[in-house]
């Protein structure tokens, strides 16, 4: 055999591979060999059949088989001898692979662009201290207490924060504005809704979030609301709205108080165990929160303080598993399948460019691992199978089954290991400074 190697970008080449004649004739007669021991013909024992029978009986199979030895034969002799790190296989076309006549095939792949590693150890990066203060141990308990709060009708006036159940309706010019925008009853009319008096965070109209404050139950008031000119609903951008009001209810949150209740339903004896638990939450969120800043940090700068031809397969890999990813959780999340396909454009520009970013660092953390010596054991493997058992609430021994029947879901965890221990090690080389305070 031979082979000649053509440039078509700076990361995919072709390789062309001549297989002579004698070559194929010896890889079928192998495989002549191999067919005739195991298939059976009447009234020859197996393996004792004549080869001519065999051929023509088996033809079809036989040239499949051929096809793909030679192929494979061909693809491993083309990657030894031109000294290419093949990031992936493309396409392989060519001739038909016959007995008898030379075949030239011409193998596209991807392989792995040459760069020089930036510098990669002392990195400068700030992140967010893990201190845990007493000031932050007694916001989180506010916030536990918030969170079980009870929701006590009163008799007075509605105060910001309080909770109100009311009736409205809007009109604009004296109609209705369920018929002007009848699919967004929420700007229209609504009876028996709650609000939270004073909220800058409720989506509903302004007016009347504000306009109930210093209400009582019973109370009517008339309210207006100026829609933004470019306010989201068309039919209502830049008109004024009339609202009729009417409050039914007034409720005042009431936070859980700090008593033997409030202590046993979180499973603490104490306040002072409470208080210890509250901050060692807060320790490794702080902690996590800190290790994920200095991760991003660290990916940015390896990403902006290199560039490189990036291998075409690799990005269409991942520009496609970014998408699924994306659509699965919007999914998940209610979203409906048809919401995609009038952002189908969009989505995939970003998804793509995403990609990208995520392929590039993957080459260079492939890298320094290589020269760092960074490896995956048996070990790494181990706890990477308990978190997802854990994660997706399976046996570990039933993801250890799926990775043995499956090798290239094997080698895909072992490469998510390997990026993340690298990148580990280069955060853990990084010269951290404390971020500013918020």
């Amino acid at each position: 055999m031979n082979i000649t190697v053509e440039d078509v970008t700076p990361t995919r080449k072709t390789l062309v591979v001549t297989v002579p004649a004698q070559e194929i004739n010896a890889e079928e007669k192998t495989v002549l060999g191999d067919i005739s021991q195991s298939v059976r013909l009447p009234g020859f024992r197996p393996g004792k059949a004549p080869a001519d029978m065999v051929k023509r009986r088996y033809a079809k199979e036989i040239g499949e088989e051929l096809s793909r030895k030679v192929t494979s034969v061909a693809y491993e002799f083309a990657v030894k001898e031109s000294k290419l790190t093949i990031f992936s296989a493309v396409n392989v076309e060519g001739d038909p692979i016959a007995s008898g006549k030379e075949a030239v095939l011409k193998i596209t792949v991807d392989v792995q662009p040459e760069f020089t590693l930036p510098e990669y150890k002392g990195l400068p990066i700030s992140v967010p201290t893990s201190e845990v203060t007493d000031a932050d141990v007694e916001e989180a308990i506010t916030e536990l207490r918030q969170q079980r709060a009870d929701y006590a009708v009163v008799e007075r006036a509605v105060a910001k924060g309080d909770f109100v159940r009311l009736n409205y309706t809007g009109t604009i010019d004296g109609k209705l504005i369920t018929e002007i925008a009848p699919d967004k009853p929420i700007f229209g009319t609504q009876h028996g809704t709650w609000e939270e008096a004073g909220s800058e965070q409720a989506p509903g109209v302004r007016a009347i979030i504000d306009g109930i404050i210093g209400m009582k139950a019973g109370d009517k008031k008339d309210v207006t609301h100026a829609f933004a000119a470019d306010f989201e609903v068309p039919a209502l951008a830049g008109k004024t709205a009339s609202y009729a009001l009417e409050v039914l209810e007034v409720r005042e949150k009431r936070p859980a108080a700090l008593d033997e209740t409030f202590l046993k339903g979180l499973q603490c004896e104490s306040v002072d165990q409470l208080k210890e638990r509250v901050r060692d939450d807060l320790k490794s969120r702080k902690t996590q929160e800190a290790q994920a800043a200095g991760r991003e940090q660290v990916v940015k700068a390896l990403n902006a303080a290199v560039d490189f031809p990036l291998p075409e397969s690799a990005i269409e890999s991942e520009t496609q598993n970014l998408l699924r990813d994306f659509i699965e959780q919007q999914m998940r999340a209610g979203v409906a399948q048809e919401a995609f396909e009038s952002r189908k454009d969009e989505l995939f520009k970003g998804a793509k460019e995403g990609a990208a970013g995520r392929v590039k660092l993957m080459l260079i953390l492939l890298k320094i691992a290589e020269k760092e010596g960074v490896k995956v054991d048996n070990e790494d493997l181990h706890r990477r199978i308990m978190q997802e058992a854990m994660m997706s609430r399976q046996r570990p021994e039933q993801i250890v089954k799926r990775l043995q029947e499956d090798r290239g879901l094997l080698a895909q965890m072992q490469r998510a290991i390997l990026h993340a221990k690298t990148l580990d090690f280069v955060v853990a080389q990084a010269k951290v400074t404390p971020a500013p305070a918020a």
